[in-house]
């Protein structure tokens, strides 16, 4: 028996150590697989599809069955396609849909296998996109003046996303520096200058110096000028509120920096500070706030702006001398006898000696212009590989990555509308609504094809796709409301349209279709009217009629409208200041005076909806979401944001209420959550996206929610330099 159990106890022994070895064995593989993972999506982010279908391909080899690997599949999948890899893509995409059949990964997969399949067909086109810089010059058409490439940015170097103005050239011409970031320009591996949060970094004229911004101080670091990393520790130099502005500019010798005041001292002011011995020198005093100094580099003058104006004064202080009445004050030449300013869009120069100035607009393909050459014969011009977008995208319900629709088309997608068979979506864009199909190929816009007098501007469509509300701005400024049958499918009005309500004041928003599309509910100076699409006259639903009740202090007026789903009621905000509002239900039939529910919210940022039996009103705070008894009035809070810590931005429900998708701010990111509609636990979706995040709509089928995603994404191969005779260009403006 004794044997027994010393056997029974080394075996357990042995297959425990064994469980462990195993689970330490696991542990290693995914988290090899994550990080694999990771340098896959950056690998995509820069073009290098082939390097980065490498690395998908060892998540797999990793953790074959996984959720990691059924994304990994996803995405080599997508860099086949964004290599014009049709054939490769598709069989990657159908491979996902039959080996997992169940997983969330499968509509978005089946979604894309249409895709590519459209994607084929305007293969053609696609190719005959290209660089425009193919030549390595652009000769600009509207000047004559020749941009010749100098520098291509590519790889782990092509980092850059914002404006060129943010950048600084170091003096030997070895460096960019992006804030703390170092990017040398034989394209090795960019590096950090300091080790602390950092902004703004700007090279000292000798290159041995850096001068940046953190916590709000302003700093400064020894730098070496050969390899542009720091030599030595930094110094804070200034404590305040030095975050983004006011720019710090430096002396020509290196020893001084000018800036404007920005702390508990003293506010609004120019000065100059020794970093050398921290000598603080006040060189303005005036109420009106000056800023945005910039040292001349012969170290005579030094150029800001006072307001609005742009001025120059002597660099020891002194009286000032206007030069512009309005101008934001970037560069001075080299040879310190041109300011280069920037005003209403434009890059402006001015000479001092004789008040000569001219407008200069680069042409498209070489980007904005960042600094001067270090022979300061040229002017240097960077063009970012990325584009700030406000792009369309869908996100699966039951989860998966996130898909941009439209491709190169811009939107403004606030406002969006499915169509019936969910297969397409209306958004805003370039000269009103588009059209855009899930499955691929070109948006089209909606066509207004009527014969109205006026500008036109589309509202709302109507439940079922087949109406379209739109506005006609008059040649008396009045505004009118008209219904026009459309086709989505042709993209265009099919019919006559039918005046419903003339001389309309209010924001294109503030107007309803009811569940059955016969009526419309319209806000028109603060209160309520009931139209039909089918004309006639419109009827006042609530009672506000006087004008003047909207100019008294703490007037009201009515916005937002929403049917209940079953078209007895509809709720609507009441404004009654910029901090105060009420959320009121009144019958749909009815007036003011039959108040069904007011409620107060507590933020201006508060969304509401209805329950799907129209028995409840949903509505959100910053730290909450709620829903309210139509009938009693009682409410109960069923999702407490604040515990979660994040802040809610806007909520959509899906088609049978029972869902809701939220957008909420959560440690610095937007994202989208999904959450039942009587409380419970949440689920993110668009996790791959790290766009900004805002407004969501359910497809209405509930299959898909699409929603608007804000950020910097990459559009073109590489980054590039590019360079043009500062000569040639005052020679070409004076013609």
């Amino acid at each position: 028996m004794l044997i027994q159990s010393t056997l029974f106890l080394m075996c357990a022994i042995v297959i425990g150590t064994a469980a462990l070895t195993l689970a330490d064995i696991t542990s290693q593989t995914n988290k090899e697989a994550e990080q694999h993972f990771e340098k896959a999506n950056e690998l995509l982010k820069c073009m290098d599809y082939e390097a980065a279908i490498a690395e998908y391909s060892k998540v797999i080899d990793f953790s074959s069955n996984s959720k990691i690997a059924q994304n990994a599949q996803y995405w080599i999948g997508q860099s086949h396609l964004r290599a014009g890899q049709f054939d490769a893509a598709q069989a990657t995409f159908a491979k996902l849909v039959e080996t997992y059949p169940t997983s969330a990964i499968v509509p978005v997969s089946k979604l894309m296998v249409e895709r590519v399949e459209r994607a084929k067909k305007d293969e053609v086109k696609r190719r005959a996109m290209s660089n425009t810089a193919d030549k390595g010059y652009i000769i600009d058409p509207k000047t004559g003046v020749k941009y010749t490439k100098i520098k291509s940015i590519t790889s782990k170097s092509d980092v850059v996303t914002q404006v060129a103005w943010q950048l600084n050239l170091s003096p030997n011409g070895k460096f960019l520096l992006w804030n703390k970031l170092v990017i040398p320009l034989d394209n090795s591996e960019p590096f950090n200058l300091v080790d602390v949060p950092a902004v703004l970094g700007i090279w000292s004229p000798d290159g041995k110096k850096v001068v940046f911004r953190s916590g709000g101080a302003i700093w400064v670091v020894p730098v070496s000028p050969g390899t542009g990393r720091s030599t030595g520790p930094a110094k804070k130099l200034l404590d305040g509120e030095y975050q983004h502005d006011p720019f710090v500019g430096w002396s020509p010798d290196s020893e001084k920096i000018v800036f404007e005041r920005n702390d508990k001292e003293g506010r609004g002011n120019i000065c100059t500070l020794s970093v050398r011995d921290g000598t603080l020198t006040q060189i303005t005093n005036d109420p009106i706030r000056e800023w945005r100094p910039i040292w001349s580099p012969d170290g005579k003058s030094i150029a800001y702006n006072r307001g609005s104006e742009l001025r120059v004064m002597l660099a020891e202080g002194g009286p000032s001398k206007k030069l512009i009445d309005s101008g934001l004050a970037r560069y001075w030449s080299p040879d310190s006898k041109w300011l280069v300013y920037f005003w209403d869009g434009s890059l402006r120069f001015f000479r001092l000696a004789d008040k000569r100035e001219f407008v200069w607009n680069e042409p498209n393909g070489v980007g904005g212009f960042f600094s001067w050459s270090p022979d300061g014969k040229k002017m240097l011009f960077y063009r970012s590989s990325y584009n700030w977008r406000t792009a369309l995208k869908i996100v699966s319900a039951s989860g998966g990555p996130s898909v941009e629709l439209g491709g190169r088309t811009e939107f403004q997608p606030y406002r969006q509308y499915w169509s019936p068979d969910s297969k397409m979506i209306v958004t805003e864009g370039e000269g009103g609504f588009w059209i855009v199909p899930l499955a691929g190929g070109e948006p089209f816009p909606l066509e207004l094809d009527v014969l109205v007098d006026g500008k036109t501007e589309p509202c709302r469509l109507s439940p079922d796709g087949k109406k379209l509300l739109f506005a006609v701005e008059r040649n008396d400024k009045k505004v009118d409301l008209y219904v026009a049958p459309v086709s989505l499918k042709d993209g265009r009005t099919i019919g006559s349209p039918v005046m419903v309500f003339s001389g309309w004041k209010t924001e294109r928003k503030h107007t309803s279709w009811s569940p059955d599309g016969t009526k419309i509910a319209v806000i028109h100076e603060g209160d309520i009217w009931m139209v039909s699409p089918e004309g006639g006259e419109p009827v006042q639903v609530t009672m506000r009629k006087h004008a003047e009740d909207y100019r008294a202090p703490g007037w009201s007026r009515g916005g937002k409208p929403a049917w209940s789903p079953d078209g007895t009621m509809i709720g609507y905000k009441v404004y009654h200041s910029e901090k105060e509002q009420i959320l009121r239900v009144i019958p749909a039939s009815g007036s003011e005076d039959t108040i069904i529910l007011d409620i107060p919210l507590v933020s201006s940022r508060s969304r509401y909806d209805w329950s799907a039996d129209s028995k409840d009103l949903l509505y959100s705070s910053e730290e909450a979401i709620s829903a309210i008894s139509i009938a009693n009035g009682k409410s109960r809070q069923f999702l407490d944001l604040k515990e979660l810590s994040i802040d809610t931005w806007c909520f959509s429900s899906s088609p049978d209420r029972k869902t809701l998708a939220f957008i909420g701010y959560k440690a610095d990111s937007y994202q989208i959550f999904m959450v039942p509609a009587e409380g419970g636990k949440f689920t993110e979706l668009a996790a791959d996206d790290p766009g900004e995040k805002y407004w969501v709509w359910w497809s209405p089928d509930g299959k898909w929610i699409s929603y608007q995603s804000d950020g910097y994404i990459k559009t073109r191969p590489e980054a590039t330099m590019w360079e043009a005779d500062f000569e040639e260009i005052v020679k070409k403006a004076s013609q």
